[in-house]
């Protein structure tokens, strides 16, 4: 059972970064199921964020020129997004504007879908060619909910990145329900019934004794 099922997109240029950046996130942590379909490849996986038991549907749309096309179709229903680019490739960049313009023009006015920026930092810092400070003047630049950069070699800042969307999410799209009641606590209450239901037979049976 889950509190929330968010669909997420993660767009850009970059297409093996967005790829093993999902891998990466699997690593550990459960997986429901992987689809592949022509220009898209789709994961889904389960989180935990303040309390909610969350199902990520994560869509990659490839960066590849043919297959652009692709995201008006996928977009419906998205609950947040993911642009992806390589810090040791300029170019990787050059696109953000075609992929935001792509994304806002099948959103309504009414839809506020949070968007952060993502950077793969590379093995060592002498491959960089985008530093920080640039992604995170762009993402200020254009409006976006967030900037964080992850090394899909270490991991590090994976699951940050993925917890940060996912609040953002729920922010914007909170469960109509409360939290999930976890295996510990539907056990506890269970017992709880059982001791009561006892504590009611025995007050009968010493009742009917007296």
């Amino acid at each position: 059972m889950y509190d929330a099922n968010f669909k997420i997109l993660l767009f850009g240029d970059d297409t093996e970064g967005k790829k093993t950046l999902t891998q990466k996130f699997m690593i550990n942590l459960f997986s429901e199921g992987k689809e592949d379909t022509i220009g898209v490849d789709f994961e889904v996986k389960s989180l935990s964020v303040e309390n909610y038991k969350i199902k990520l549907q994560m869509w990659d749309i490839s960066g590849e020129e043919r297959f652009r096309s692709f995201l008006p179709t996928y977009i419906s229903y998205a609950r947040g997004c993911l642009f992806v680019y390589d810090v040791t490739e300029k170019s990787s960049l050059t696109n953000i504007n075609f992929w935001l313009t792509l994304v806002k023009e099948e959103l309504t006015k009414e839809e506020t879908l949070p968007i952060i920026a993502v950077g793969i930092i590379p093995d060592s810092e002498k491959e960089r060619q985008i530093t920080a400070e640039e992604g995170r003047r762009l993402a200020n630049l254009l409006e976006l909910d967030g900037f964080i950069e992850c090394s899909i070699k270490s991991g590090e800042n994976v699951e940050k990145m993925f917890e940060a969307i996912s609040k953002l999410m729920l922010e914007r799209s909170p469960p109509p329900t409360e939290p999930a009641i976890t295996s510990s606590s539907r056990k506890a209450k269970k017992n709880a019934l059982i001791g009561k239901k006892k504590r009611k037979k025995e007050k009968k049976n010493r009742k009917s004794t007296q």
